[in-house]
């Protein structure tokens, strides 16, 4: 496998994994369910953020 096609395949599974990470939180938040301070809503949100911004995914 070149270097190419690990990068394309890395990047496909982030993608996946982020779709995954929106879809849990949606359905944590549709039934109410948050931390206690919130502070792993900022993160999963900055970190989803960052995924989109840098990588365009």
């Amino acid at each position: 496998m070149s270097n190419l096609e690990i990068i394309a395949s890395l990047c496909s599974m982030l993608d996946e994994a982020q779709k995954i990470i929106r879809i849990q939180s949606e359905m944590l938040s549709a039934h109410g369910i948050e931390t206690y301070d919130g502070k792993l809503e900022t993160k999963r949100e900055n970190v989803l953020s960052s995924i989109e911004s840098e990588l365009g995914c």
